[in-house]
């Protein structure tokens, strides 16, 4: 997704600090070579070249109520840079990740000679109609919302729910949605993690037929964003939020956590947790609650600097968010974005993790591959990965 105006300056900056001067027009970054990294075990979903798009990023991911797993991506037509001909796209798996289906076209809205970038999806399934909505931004600047009813083969012409669901709408430009997922929480609300100008709540109580604006991040650490939530076992959300780290005066900051005890209607005990440490000018992350385990679990960088995007790690918390632990690396090498869920119920249910990778260190990331691997919640401090 398009960062805010303020931090993709400063992402820019960073790059010429590190590499000199680079190009800005429009398009850049360009398109990578064609082709995913070499098979080592993890499916490649996505890769650039594919159906025609050069660059794929921004990974949310879905566990329906009946198993099927949707894995939906950013498909950037002619370039990575956050603007552009950008589309939704999904594939579906039946059997757990081992296989995918056809990529299919969830929604765009561009032409050759008008592009919009169509973004942030972030989807939320309603046990009891069935029926997974998709939140997702137009140019960062509009709310849609849209529905399946058949396991995500299909979905509905996009609403516009900007006056209803954007925070400081109509005078706030910016808004996007964490994008790795939603969730129901116990009491039957459909929750987007949101911001725009802070981290917000965006919610339905009514299956999904309107949504509304909760509770906002206030206070020092407002300003968070690319966020996330979970529900733990009493009811309690958690939601972290990406901090834009600068260099040299906040070298090695970590991620903002926020908690609510009233399903998102107000945010409280906002802290920064150095134990999951950002990289310079920060990036996304992905939070679950794990019902069996009765752990919360983590996915984002950790490089050894605090500099490039690499070290894709999975963080594990038995005290509600209080310490964070190192449960496993994923991927080593260059990695960004990703979004987890739960495979289930019980104790020994896997997580799934759907991430976007490359086989080395860059200043500005790109993935070469979107994969998908399961990671075994119990296995602490096992290296998954096959390199």
């Amino acid at each position: 997704m398009a960062l805010p105006p303020s931090h993709h300056a400063a992402k820019l900056a960073f790059a010429t600090l590190i590499c000199g001067a680079i190009a800005t027009s429009p398009g850049f970054p360009p398109s990578l070579k064609p082709g995913c990294l070499k098979d080592d075990g993890q499916p490649n979903l996505f890769c650039p070249g594919d159906d025609g798009y050069g660059c794929y990023k921004i990974p949310s991911l879905h566990r329906t109520g009946n198993g099927t797993l949707l894995a939906m991506i950013e498909a950037r037509k002619f370039s990575c840079d956050d603007a552009g001909w950008v589309d939704l796209r999904l594939k579906r798996s039946f059997d757990e990740g081992k296989t995918w289906g056809p990529s299919i076209l969830v929604h765009s809205d561009s032409t050759e000679t008008a592009w919009t970038t169509v973004g942030d999806a972030s989807m939320v399934e309603d046990s009891t109609t069935g029926v997974i909505w998709l939140i997702h931004t137009r140019n960062n600047s509009r709310l849609f919302v849209s529905s399946s009813r058949d396991q995500g083969a299909s979905w509905s012409e996009p609403v516009d729910i900007t006056a209803q669901g954007k925070l400081g709408y109509p005078t706030q430009t910016w808004v996007g949605t964490g994008h790795a997922g939603g969730i129901q929480l116990r009491n039957g609300r459909l929750f987007v993690a949101a911001y725009s100008s802070t981290s917000y709540s965006l919610y339905s109580d009514d299956h999904g037929a309107s949504w509304h604006v909760g509770g906002a991040v206030t206070g020092k650490y407002a300003g968070g964003h690319e966020n996330q939530a979970a529900e733990m076992e009493d009811g309690t959300l958690i939601m972290t939020m990406r901090q834009a780290c600068s260099f040299p005066l906040h070298w090695g900051c970590g991620r903002i956590q926020a908690y609510s005890s009233d399903a998102g209607n107000t945010w409280e005990n906002m802290t920064e947790v150095r134990q999951l440490p950002e990289p310079i000018a920060g990036c996304e992350g992905s939070i679950v609650y794990h019902p069996g385990t009765k752990k919360l679990y983590f996915s984002h960088p950790n490089p050894v600097l605090k500099l490039f995007r690499t070290n894709l790690n999975i963080w594990s918390s038995s005290d509600q968010g209080k310490t964070w632990g190192h449960h496993s690396t994923i991927w080593p090498k260059g990695a960004g974005y990703s979004a987890l869920t739960v495979m289930g119920n019980g104790t020994a249910a896997k997580l799934g993790l759907f991430y976007d990778r490359n086989d080395h260190t860059m200043v500005i990331f790109e993935a070469q591959s979107v994969s998908f691997t399961l990671i075994d919640p119990q296995a602490i401090g096992a290296d998954l990965v096959l390199v």
